[in-house]
């Protein structure tokens, strides 16, 4: 009998080299491990000593897609796959130490059970919302194929995961520009407690059929040979292809889940008899009459003690430290990076002043040039319209194939940039209008903001959304004239830039390529054509706060449009006297507070002067910032005053534009009230 086929350690890289018979038992023996350790967390979390229980029983089979997944390939995992993780060579340990949240797992103990990454093997770190990877592998593929390699990127999802809109915009992008993406769907007919046979795609016909392939996964060894026939089809094709990948959730959703309160008994005991496990032994002893039962339940028990040992010393394995709590949020500043790109890459002698959209062009013209993983996506902004707003002018034909127009799906921008970042590009993508950002939100503040984070630095995100934002231009209405920087300082992991002059806006997209971190620019429209001389221009300090007046009665907080109006305030209380310090607060995240605080000690008071909404804006986030500061606090005279648009939107009229924003008039009154005037 074949005692040593189960005797290697269950932490070793995957099987390699194996007979046909040989790779077949390998994969037995990784859907037995991975039955084992459902079990054994399931006792776990009854015990006490699990904080939460995701089974994977019943999606054993999808191992037979480890023998089509190659070295480069790409994989964006669903929590139910430990099976096809340990087949792939992530190893038991590893899945062990993420159930317990040790500081040695993937995530460094962020990430809930079974949200696997593996960064050596290419396994991308898995977010919980639903449908949230599929955009990101499109993005990924995208970047495959832009580097001519003959790699794959696979995505899994669940079958009611595939309503999510985000579902079908990846697919609709794949076959739009042929992309080696393979999307697993795997279908066991449940979502948590909903039954999904008249709900999917595919029982409503809405999958396009020359991509599709519905193959059963619950006989693992058939499916391995229909699964690599498909993928072979896609990797010297370059095609997507989905594969509906049949199957049973033999387990609750959860370990706090009782599906016998929504499924009969019956149909408990007809998915029992599917058991993947069961049916791929049986066709191992068909195969080969020495893999009889006796082995099988050797190696069974073979099982169950590594499974034992391993978790015992996963279970004892270190706890996060808590000084680790904050940490890979976003990559440290770079000290030394030279933050005069603008001068010594844009700026001509020839050309004394400047306007915002005309630096951007250039701007993003001199980096395009400079680095040829810089890629360009967004509505319109091809040749010859170059962008709604001319921000890219001519780049298209400079730079073919690097300058590309975007669907009509901001979800779509967003989560292809995600996954050409993780491929090795530089996204620099537009979103047409800030306005219209709440498609993508799910990407920025779920997966973008977030995967630096979860993957405890492994991976990293680094990229470029910005976005025409703020009103002052009159007839914009409610989805022309948002600022809603504030949104986005609200996700941890993004930097946050609103520049109000050409050269900030070009060297904070030129810090951003080199500074490893997620950046959204809001750049605002008031100030597209407004020139500027350039002779003085600030070289781009690091701390991103200028001091555009100094003053010595009264601190001014502004960032994009507003500085404009705090200058003209300043300098009309000038001629009576009193001296405003007004301070260009460009950079939101990170945020200069020393310059902030310095400043607000030496004058005793503070105005600040934003466009967003009042509640939750960021003026409040610095008043609250200074107000907590003892040593700051104590040098006021005055409380600080927010000159803020309220809590309203902005109407297409020009009058109702402009009595919700501010103007030099509203914070010339707030400077009065912080002199007691």
């Amino acid at each position: 009998m074949k005692t040593n086929a189960y005797s290697s350690n269950p932490d070793l890289s995957r099987d390699v080299g194996l007979d046909l018979n040989e790779q077949r038992l390998s994969l037995v023996k990784h859907m037995m491990l991975s039955r084992e350790s459902d079990l054994r967390e399931n006792i776990l979390f009854r015990q006490g000593r699990g904080q939460f229980h995701v089974s994977s029983s019943g999606h054993e089979g999808l191992v037979g897609l480890s023998t089509s997944i190659m070295p480069g390939d790409y994989v964006y995992a669903h929590y139910r796959d430990r099976a096809l993780m340990l087949s792939l060579g992530m190893s038991l340990y590893d899945i062990a130490l993420g159930y317990f949240a040790k500081a040695e797992s993937s995530s460094g103990g962020r990430q809930l059970v079974n949200h696997f990454s593996c960064k050596k093997l290419n396994i991308i770190s898995a977010a919980t919302p639903t449908a949230l990877q599929c955009l990101p592998a499109a993005g990924t593929a995208w970047g495959l194929k832009k580097e001519g390699k003959d790699n794959v990127v696979f995505c899994f999802i669940g079958d009611a995961s595939a309503r999510q809109g985000e579902f079908f915009e990846a697919l609709a992008f794949a076959i739009q520009e042929s992309l080696p993406v393979v999307f697993v769907v795997e279908d066991n007919g449940y979502g948590i407690s909903t039954p999904t046979g008249e709900m999917t795609p595919l029982s409503l016909g809405m999958l396009p059929q020359d991509y599709l392939h519905e193959i059963d996964a619950r006989k693992p060894f058939q499916f391995e040979l229909r699964a690599r026939s498909v993928v072979e089809d896609v990797r010297s094709d370059r095609k997507p292809a989905v594969i509906w990948a049949q199957l049973d959730r033999l387990s609750p959703h959860t370990g706090s889940d009782d599906h016998e309160k929504y499924r009969s008994s019956e149909e408990l005991i007809r998915m029992q008899m599917r058991d993947p496990l069961d049916q791929a032994q049986s066709d191992l002893f068909k195969l080969d009459s020495s893999y009889n039962q006796e082995f099988f339940d050797e190696m069974a028990k073979w099982a169950k003690e590594c499974v034992r040992e391993t978790y015992i010393r996963a279970e004892n394995a270190a706890d996060p430290d808590l000084d680790v709590a904050d940490s890979n949020v976003l990559c440290a500043q770079n000290e030394n990076l030279d933050r005069s790109f603008f001068k010594r890459n844009v700026f001509s002698n020839d050309h004394q002043t400047w306007d915002m959209a005309g630096a951007w062009v250039s701007t993003l013209d001199a980096i395009l040039h400079e680095n040829k993983k810089v890629i360009l996506f967004g509505e319109d902004i091809e040749d010859p319209k170059g962008g709604v707003f001319g921000l890219t002018k001519g780049l298209s034909t400079k730079h073919p194939g690097r300058v590309v127009n975007s669907p009509l799906a901001e979800a779509t921008i967003a989560g292809l940039a995600s996954g050409l970042s993780v491929a090795g590009f530089f996204p620099i993508f537009e979103l047409q209008f800030v306005d219209f950002v709440g498609p993508a939100l799910n990407q920025i503040a779920n997966q973008i903001s977030t995967l630096r984070w979860r993957s405890n630095g492994d991976y990293s995100c680094p990229l470029v959304i910005y976005a025409p934002c703020g009103s002052f231009i009159s007839n914009g209405g409610p989805w022309h004239s948002q600022s809603n920087e504030a949104l986005f300082a609200h996700c941890p992991g993004l930097n946050v830039i609103v520049p109000s002059r050409p050269e900030d806006a070009s060297n904070a997209l030129y810090a951003a390529l080199h500074s490893g971190n997620p950046t959204i620019i809001l750049l605002p429209k008031r100030q597209f054509h407004v020139q500027y001389d350039m002779a003085e221009a600030h070289s781009g300090q690091r701390n991103g706060a200028h001091i555009r007046i100094r003053g010595e009665h009264v601190t001014i907080v502004a960032w994009g449009n507003c500085v404009s109006i705090a200058e003209d305030a300043a300098r009309s209380y000038a001629a009576s006297g009193v001296y405003c310090e007004v301070i260009d607060l460009y950079s939101i995240v990170p945020c200069d507070w020393e310059t902030v605080f310095a400043s607000v000690k030496k004058t005793g008071r503070l105005v600040v002067v934003q466009e967003d909404v009042k509640t939750c804006g960021f003026g409040q986030a610095i008043i609250s910032e200074v107000c907590s500061r003892q040593d700051v606090w104590g040098n006021m005279y005055a409380s600080p005053q927010l000159v803020s648009r309220g809590d309203v939107h902005i109407g297409f009229h020009p009058n109702l534009e402009r009595q919700v924003l501010p103007d030099v008039n509203k914070v010339k009154s707030a400077i009065a009230s912080t002199l007691g005037q």
